[in-house]
């Protein structure tokens, strides 16, 4: 009885790790990581978008920042998703749903108490001499990033 017990429970178990197993999970980003991502990225423009995947403004947002990311070289700018769900779980399918083709991290606590995130989303720009030139909450839409990231690279 104990034998057919356990092969019960693994045949139930055998689906949820060929699924986990699939997907890599979702790398996290402290302060300390974050500076020196941004250290290594000087001389881009680096927007940091703070989003969680429960929340309707971030789901129409994303596609506004992934036709960005495009419309610019990997040289020029770099583009980095900080998800602040509570649980890494939902963010690997999300934003393979999505097609975000830029890098994304859950971000630390420290990282979000480090740019006054309260709520998302929430966008932060560095110029490309690593200075943080705006952090501020709301919803962005595609003319007005790439207005604020032209200026940045000195673009008319």
């Amino acid at each position: 009885m104990k034998r057919i017990a356990l092969a019960l429970l693994f045949c139930l178990l055998l689906p949820c790790a060929a699924r986990a197993a699939g997907e890599a999970p979702l790398p996290s980003l402290d302060k300390a990581g974050l500076t020196a991502l941004l250290q290594k990225n000087k001389g881009k423009v680096v927007l940091l978008n703070f989003f969680a995947t429960w929340c309707p403004p971030c789901r129409m947002e994303i596609p506004e920042l992934v036709r960005v990311r495009d419309a610019y070289p990997a040289s020029q700018m770099l583009l980095v998703g900080l998800a602040v769900d509570d649980d890494s779980a939902p963010v690997v399918p999300f934003i393979r749903k999505a097609g975000v083709d830029y890098p994304v991290y859950l971000a630390g606590r420290d990282v979000t108490d480090a740019y006054g995130v309260t709520s998302v989303p929430h966008n932060a720009f560095f110029a490309r001499d690593g200075r943080l030139v705006i952090s501020e909450p709301g919803m962005a839409d595609a003319n007005v990033i790439r207005q604020v990231v032209d200026d940045l690279l000195g673009r008319k």
